[in-house]
C-alpha cells in the first residue's frame, strides 16, 4: 500500500548565496567552506579560480554560469530559473558568487527570485574584492588626514546616468570603480574639466589575491591619456585617492604565503573533522 505522501512534491531544498572572495580559495571563510563542502548542487561565476573545483564535492552538479564583459555563458534570468529549478526539486543549492554577494554581485536579484518563490535561503558574505584589492597591493581604503570615505562606483554604468561630476571631483575620499577600466578615461577626464587635481593617485588592481596579481600606478591625467591598459585577463578594480600614494618608494612585491594550497585545505578539513569529533 502506498503512502498517502508518496505522490507530493518533494520538500524545497535551500540556496545558499555565499561569496567566494576575491577569487582564491585560501581567501574563502570557514562558514562559506562547510557549506560547499556540503553541496549538492553548485552553481558558480567566472571570477574564481580553477582551483576551486578540487574543493567541489566530487557528488555535486556542477554548473559554469560565468558572466564576463561581452562573453555571458548564462543570463540572469538562466541562473534564476537554475536556482529556482533544484531548489523546488529538494536540493541545497550554492550559488557561489565572486567576492561578496553584495558588491556588484547582483546577490539582490537573486535573493528576490527567491523569496517571491519562497524558497529557504541564506546569505553567507564573503570577502569582498573592493577591500581585498587594496590591501593585497598595500595601501588603506582610509586612513587618517588622508581619506575617510569610500566611494564606490560602478564604471560600466556611470557614463550614461545623470552624474554630479562637480561632487565626485570634490570628494576627499578614496573612490573605487569597478569594471571601469574601459571608461576610466573618460572618468578621469571628466573628474579633471570640473577641478579634480591632476597628481590625484590612481592604481589599477589586477587579479588581487592569485599568483598573477598585477598592479599599476600613475596621475589622474596620465590615467586620462589611457597610461592604464588591463594587462590579465582576470578583473580589475580602479582606486582614485591619495591613499594610492602608500605605495610610493616602496618595492612592490606579492606577499602570498609559502604553504601550499594543498596543506591549507588539508588543515581545514581537519579542523572540521576534529570539530565534529567533539561535539
Amino acid at each position: 500500500m502506498l503512502n498517502a505522501d508518496t505522490n507530493k512534491d518533494p520538500r524545497p531544498g535551500k540556496v545558499y548565496l555565499v561569496g567566494a572572495g576575491p577569487g582564491n580559495p585560501e581567501d574563502l571563510t570557514l562558514r562559506a567552506y562547510r557549506i560547499l563542502t556540503k553541496a549538492e548542487i553548485i552553481l558558480y561565476d567566472a571570477l574564481l579560480d580553477p582551483s576551486f573545483l578540487e574543493i567541489f564535492p566530487k557528488s555535486a552538479i556542477v554548473h559554469y554560469v560565468g558572466k564576463r564583459s561581452g562573453a555571458h555563458s548564462a543570463t540572469q534570468e538562466e541562473i534564476n530559473q537554475l536556482l529556482l529549478s533544484y531548489a523546488l526539486s529538494g536540493k541545497n543549492v550554492v550559488r557561489l558568487k565572486g567576492g561578496d554577494p553584495f558588491v556588484f554581485g547582483r546577490g539582490g536579484e537573486e535573493l528576490i527570485t527567491l523569496v517571491n518563490h519562497n524558497i529557504k535561503y541564506e546569505i553567507v558574505p564573503g570577502v569582498s574584492s573592493l577591500n581585498a584589492g587594496s590591501s593585497f597591493a598595500g595601501f588603506p581604503l582610509t586612513h587618517r588626514g588622508l581619506s575617510r570615505q569610500v566611494l564606490i562606483m560602478d564604471g560600466h554604468t556611470v557614463l550614461n546616468e545623470e552624474t554630479d561630476w562637480e561632487w565626485f571631483a570634490k570628494f576627499k575620499g578614496t573612490i573605487a570603480l569597478f569594471m571601469g577600466t574601459s571608461s576610466l578615461p573618460k572618468i578621469a577626464n571628466l573628474l579633471l574639466q570640473h577641478g579634480s587635481s591632476a597628481d590625484l593617485p590612481v592604481a589599477l588592481v589586477e587579479n588581487a589575491s592569485l599568483e598573477n596579481f598585477n598592479i599599476q600606478i600613475c596621475s589622474l591625467k596620465e590615467a586620462a591619456n589611457s597610461y592604464l591598459e588591463k594587462k590579465t585577463q582576470g578583473p580589475g578594480i580602479i582606486y582614485i585617492g591619495k591613499v594610492v600614494r602608500f605605495l610610493e618608494n616602496k618595492k612592490l612585491t606579492s606577499t602570498f604565503s609559502q604553504f601550499s594550497k594543498e596543506s591549507f585545505l588539508g588543515q581545514i578539513s581537519s579542523e572540521i573533522q576534529g570539530g565534529k569529533n567533539e561535539s
